[in-house]
């Protein structure tokens, strides 16, 4: 690979170790600040130089230009950058595979073309958002194509000679599975049907081939018993709807795969001289339970033993499964016991569930930022409506998962609380109706506290794309952006959830222009009343803060306090509301939130970098407004 490819390689490793600036023990504040700027700084370097490189090698590149060595070089070049769910640039690597796609139709190179389908394909679903709380749900088509296109060269599987592309076909035949929207999710017991009546069509007829003597003796070096081993491992995940809608013909199917899939399990672990994992033990009783060949006692002792033996200080997979998982299954299977036995079971599940309370906050943030984000939102749903507290815990750990993130929106919160008290002192009719309150004046501390929980939570969703929001070396793709869009939709959900309708609402609008006739999300209902102007004023506080931040926002230059005031005034009436950006023509307010970011931004930045572990509600009862 030539010089300028690993480049970039290089550079992708250097940005994520500045990602995570490295505070040392007995550091200065000083120079804590000056470890975060220098970091930034530096990604902000690296940002513009992998945006030159890009330009050079891929965006100004046409298919029908490249030349083999350049093939040759995008194609090793997309190898190392994808790794699944571990990959160092899976965005470029997807850019990368399209280009060489029309390279291969170009020159009617049908392994090429096969393979690059696959690779496509796999890009775009580990690039996927896919959120069904929300009917989020970006690229399942698009990858359905592509793994389609690939695997409609069965029928000419005969004429092909490169065993590695007729492996392709195999691997785009048996995927088709993901090209199925609904899988597993269905809201009824008939949608359930329809939805596995599709999957099963593709299941068996991936099968089908997987299983022929005629194929396997054709290629025997394919690796066909893990093809079938992975149809059966994605099969079992139809349990998650057997345990809302039970169906005797799909549970008698999901439970022949969970069997093939234990005892593939079980001769590894045999030979390793090591147990069944748990999540493969409980899927595997869980299967049989839902198939009549197991006593819901049985299974619920099987979970109880999982969840009883988990250890609260080991960071595994299993066992972070084991701790935040698990509870939940046992918390449904468990009511399905008679009385009885559900209320002698009460306070070992009680203790199961302080466990899982505990474990959230011992994990390391930095290092499990996505798996603590997802169990997460599984946990909610089994948050008493009643237990607040534990859901704005909840909430805060999440934005502890991601240093900028909790940066800017407690800089959000502390700056919106202020322009809201500003506003009541000026207007206060203009908030008369916020929050069900008819007279704001009547409920200022209650009007202000609920203020600054919407500027805190109004880029919740960022915490659960992070793959999108961490990308700091280069400019996002059209692709990329549209994900990160989703922040609001994603944020919005994870708090309706939560019983935080206002809340909700606002993170839902916030990136609406105040005209309605630009931003994000697009075709959305007008803003509701009850929140509108909380929404004006964190419209206009997260331009504030993002634009001003200069000491670490890396992916563009800070611009002066003066300059961002100039462009609200400049987008007043069109994308902000007016009688929020004429607040600041008060020369006194317009100098104290100038005075008011800078002294609170390092504060905020301190308590996110300085032990690695964000004190989010020691900042805000700190914070002076």
């Amino acid at each position: 690979m030539d010089s300028i490819y690993q480049t970039y390689l290089d550079n992708l490793t250097h940005a994520f170790q500045l990602s995570k600036p490295q505070i040392q023990e007995g550091m200065t504040q000083d120079e804590i600040i000056g470890v975060i700027r220098s970091s930034a700084e530096g990604l902000f370097r690296i940002h513009q130089e992998n945006d030159r490189i890009l330009k050079e090698i891929l965006f100004s590149r046409e298919a029908k230009d490249l030349t083999l060595e350049e093939v040759d070089n995008l194609k090793e070049l997309a190898d190392a950058l994808f790794n699944y769910n571990r990959s160092a640039d899976m965005g470029i690597a997807h850019y990368i595979h399209r280009l060489l796609y029309e390279y291969a139709k170009e020159q009617q190179d049908i392994d090429l073309e096969v393979r690059e389908l696959y690779h496509m394909a796999i890009t775009l679903l580990y690039m996927n958002v896919s959120h069904s709380a929300s009917g989020t749900d970006m690229f399942t088509q698009q990858v359905g194509q592509y793994f389609g296109a690939g695997a409609a060269y069965l029928d000419r599987y005969e004429e092909l000679e490169n065993p590695e592309t007729r492996s392709y076909i195999l691997r785009c035949l048996g995927n088709m599975k993901f090209s199925l929207k609904s899988k597993g999710n269905a809201s009824s017991l008939e949608e359930l049907r329809d939805d596995w009546n599709a999957y099963m069509a593709v299941f068996d007829r991936a099968m089908g081939i997987f299983q022929s003597p005629h194929y396997r003796e054709k290629d025997p070096d394919i690796p066909w018993d893990h093809f079938i081993y992975t149809m059966h491992y994605d099969r079992v995940k139809y349990l998650s709807s057997l345990r809302s809608h039970p169906d005797p013909d799909i549970a008698q199917a999901v439970m022949e795969s969970a069997d093939y899939v234990y005892r593939h399990q079980e001769q590894i672990a045999r030979a390793k001289e090591k147990n069944v994992g748990v999540r493969t033990q409980y899927v595997y009783d869980a299967a049989r339970y839902h198939a009549g060949l197991l006593p819901i006692s049985t299974l619920t002792g099987t979970l109880l033993h999982i969840c009883e033996s988990a250890d609260l200080h080991n960071f595994s997979g299993d066992n972070i499964w084991a701790v935040l998982n698990c509870p939940l299954y046992l918390f449904h299977y468990s009511t399905l016991l008679p009385e009885p036995e559900q209320e002698k079971l009460a306070p070992r599940l009680e203790k199961i569930r302080q466990n899982q309370r505990e474990f959230l906050f011992l994990l390391p943030k930095n290092e499990y930022a996505s798996q603590v984000a997802q169990a997460l939102q599984a946990i909610a749903t089994y948050i008493p409506e009643n237990d607040q507290g534990f859901s704005l815990r909840i909430l805060d750990y999440i934005l502890a998962c991601h240093a900028p993130t909790f940066v800017h929106s407690t800089m959000v919160a502390l700056l919106s609380r202020r322009v809201c008290q500003q506003l009541l002192e000026k207007a206060p009719e203009c908030l008369d109706g916020v929050f069900g309150f008819a007279r704001a004046t009547e409920h200022r501390d209650e009007l202000m506290e609920q203020t600054f929980r919407c500027g805190l939570y109004h880029d919740l969703g960022k915490c659960m794309l992070l793959n999108y929001v961490g990308l700091y070396s280069r400019r996002l793709l059209d692709e990329e952006f549209a994900c990160i869009k989703l922040h609001t939709t994603l944020g919005c959900s994870l708090l309706t959830l939560l019983n935080m309708s206002d809340i909700s609402e606002v993170a839902h609008y916030h990136h609406c222009t105040f005209d309605g006739t630009g931003g994000y999300p697009a075709h959305v209902t007008a803003c509701p009343d009850r929140v509108r102007p909380i929404v004006d004023i964190i419209t206009v506080v997260d331009c504030l803060d993002a634009g001003t931040d200069n000491v670490g926002r890396s992916y563009a230059a800070a611009k002066t306090y003066g300059q961002i005031i100039s462009e609200l005034r400049q987008g007043k009436g069109t994308r902000y509301a007016p009688y929020i950006v004429e607040l600041f023509d008060d020369p006194a307010f317009f100098q104290e939130m100038e005075q008011l970011i800078q002294s609170t931004r390092l504060r905020v930045y301190l308590d996110a970098y300085q032990d690695n572990s964000p004190a989010l509600k020691e900042t805000v009862s700190s914070a002076e407004v």
